[in-house]
């Protein structure tokens, strides 16, 4: 079995490497294992270096000042700019009280898992004074993609683009741009966003609302105190530019639009999609949307700005209603006063989102051929939404009082269970099952992979509402395991239970073809007819539509333990997420790396009783398919 980390060499993959690729495959990337049998020039692969400091800094917004984590004293962060098939190392150092991870969202870390960055499912957190370097290979993806903390609510000040371009030898399916805009769409709390969800968390249901809604970091003209260090855009009339969007918001879908101006979509989530053309777009919390814009109106000034998707009812879930703006200027306006500004569709308006979603095809480029799974290895159907807990008390407080009718903490849950991060183990559930794979013993209760692939109770998902008695969900650590290169299909199916919501689920570690979605419930004898296995979408983040249903498709060709989750951020922090276990293959490029050697230890926890003297792992697996 061959390592990669731990060794200053690299292992070819094809003796017949020519000596000139030889040569540069030596000297790329001191810890990695090269794929020398690529068509692409090997010599365009560079090694990108970046530090990231995280630590406290006093930032002013709203006319509040506050001390808040950030990378580098920015925020947002500092971008990772790159071209396709480059090794990237990124050494992060934590500086601040809290524990920290920072995850790569849209990097696909083949065999790099490791990287991954979330707490105790692929890492445990880096705490104060302590580095980790995380490596991985940006290969066969180009487009827009972020990073951010995966802990807490710290990823509302921790985050930053990345900037992926193709190689030189290669250029862009579509026209050149003249310049290159990335836009950060984000929120900001006049209060420690650790004490907001602390604080929901007590009280057993929502959270205190955002202040302000943002665009690079910047509230906007629309908000007091801000029209100075609003954010501005001057063009020249007649080029074309790419606008790189990222949805870093914590809890809302956003709309963004450009007044008078028209977004050409090319890339969604990192990937190539058949362009076309809107007024206004709209992106879930994870996701990015690459667009052309022409300046091909009169010179003038329109503002950029985002505003609110929210599906349910604002007396229960309230959203920032003043949009966030910067400024697009013509070069020449600054003697024009008037001041364009988009309209957007209402804060729930689901046609809308429908027609968005049904635009969206994918298409095959130079990094993207498109290979959708036409038969399936491994079917899972899982029910999303809320629940209730009836075992978990509120301290302070003597009830859940913002909870379900004051009395029962709300929880997110994915097939019924509310997943529990396990935060005192001494070691990664990574670690658990690297150590499984590799024949080592460890504890029994390390890994429990019964998981289930089906409801554990079916009835009218989208009907009427149950009875309470049967909202009540189970807590625990569960995982779905899968064979490495398994045709996977997953149904998630949303319920009526508290209230509805539109998901937008994330998978790490993979895109995933969105093949499908409905209203109503998902039927298994009718449904499948309307799927599109031609050319869907590629997508990492896509939303579990309103009262209906959603159909992914992916090939498991990437060992490691992923998370998958909802992006909101309350719904994960109220459990609503699963891991997916994808065991290692047998061949050349199917097995993890080597775990790094500066890979962060845990701290705290029950004693670690993992030792040759432990009995094998015996854990219980749901084969159904």
């Amino acid at each position: 079995m061959e390592f990669g980390y731990r060794h200053s060499g690299v292992i070819l993959g094809a003796r017949s490497c020519r000596l000139l690729i030889l040569l540069t495959c030596l000297a790329i990337f001191y810890a990695q294992k090269v794929d020398c049998s690529g068509s692409a020039k090997t010599s365009e692969i560079t090694t990108r270096y970046y530090n990231f400091t995280v630590d406290y800094a006093n930032f002013t917004r709203l006319n509040h000042t506050k001390a808040m984590i950030v990378v580098n004293g920015q925020f947002p962060g500092p971008a990772i700019r790159a071209r396709e098939g480059d090794f990237v190392v990124v050494n992060v150092t934590n500086l601040a009280a809290s524990p920290v991870t920072i995850h790569w969202h849209g990097v696909k870390q083949m065999r790099t898992c490791w990287a991954d960055g979330v707490p105790y499912i692929t890492m445990c957190p880096i705490q104060q004074n302590k580095s980790f370097s995380h490596r991985f290979q940006l290969l066969n993806q180009t487009g827009t993609m972020w990073y951010h903390a995966h802990i807490s609510w710290l990823r509302a000040s921790v985050h930053g683009p990345i900037v992926l371009q193709p190689r030189k030898s290669q250029r862009y399916p579509f026209v050149s741009p003249h310049q290159e805009i990335t836009i950060m769409l984000g929120e900001w709390w006049n209060d420690n966003v650790e004490d907001v969800i602390e604080y929901a968390l007590a009280r057993g249901g929502g959270y205190n609302v955002s202040d302000a809604l943002t665009i690079n970091g910047q509230p906007g003209f629309l908000y007091n105190f801000s029209s100075e260090d609003a954010h501005k855009v001057t063009v020249t009339s007649g080029q074309t530019y790419l606008l790189r969007l990222v949805n870093s918001c914590l809890n809302f879908g956003l709309f963004f639009a450009v007044a008078n101006h028209s977004l050409n979509v090319v890339q969604l989530d990192s990937a190539y999609v058949e362009p076309f053309t809107m007024n206004t777009v709209l992106i879930a919390p994870g996701q990015s949307l690459d667009a052309l814009l022409t300046a091909n109106q009169s010179t003038g000034r329109y503002y950029m700005a985002a505003s609110p998707y929210s599906v349910p009812d604002p007396a229960y879930v309230p959203f920032p209603e003043i949009p966030t703006t910067a400024r697009l200027e013509y070069e020449g306006s600054s003697h024009v006063h008037t001041v364009h500004m988009p309209t957007f569709p209402a804060h729930n308006d689901t046609s809308f989102r429908r027609h968005f979603d049904s635009l969206q095809k994918g298409m095959n480029t130079t990094y993207q051929t498109l290979d959708v799974p036409q038969d399936v290895d491994k079917h899972i159907f899982f029910t999303v939404g809320y629940g209730l807990d009836s075992a978990s008390s509120c301290r302070p407080f003597k009830k859940c009082i913002a909870g379900y009718e004051g009395q029962y903490r709300i929880i997110g849950t994915v097939n019924n269970i509310s997943f529990v991060v396990p935060n005192n183990t001494r070691r990664s559930l990574l670690e658990y099952a690297y150590m499984r794979d590799h024949g080592e013993s460890v504890s029994t209760s390390a890994l429990n992979l019964a998981f289930p692939s089906q409801p554990q109770k079916t009835y009218n998902y989208t009907g009427a509402a149950l009875p309470l008695s049967q909202w009540f969900s189970k807590k625990e650590t569960k995982l779905s395991v899968i064979n490495f290169n398994a045709s996977v299909q997953i149904i998630l199916q949303n319920t009526n239970v508290v209230q509805f919501e539109t998901h937008p689920f994330h998978l790490h570690g993979y895109s995933f073809y969105i093949v499908g979605r409905g209203t109503g419930n998902y039927d298994p004898e009718t449904s499948p007819a309307t799927f599109n296995l031609v050319n869907p979408p590629l997508r990492n983040t896509f939303g579990v539509p309103h009262r209906g249903w959603l159909a992914i498709r992916f090939r498991a060709d990437n060992p490691g333990v992923w998370l998958f989750h909802c992006h909101f951020e309350i719904h994960t922090s109220w459990g609503m997420e699963t891991v997916f276990y994808v065991k290692e293959g047998t061949g050349t490029n199917e097995t993890l790396e080597d775990p790094p050697a500066d890979y962060p230890a845990c701290v705290g926890g029950a004693a670690d009783t993992t030792s040759s003297s432990t009995v094998s792992l015996a854990v219980v697996e749901d084969n159904s398919n």
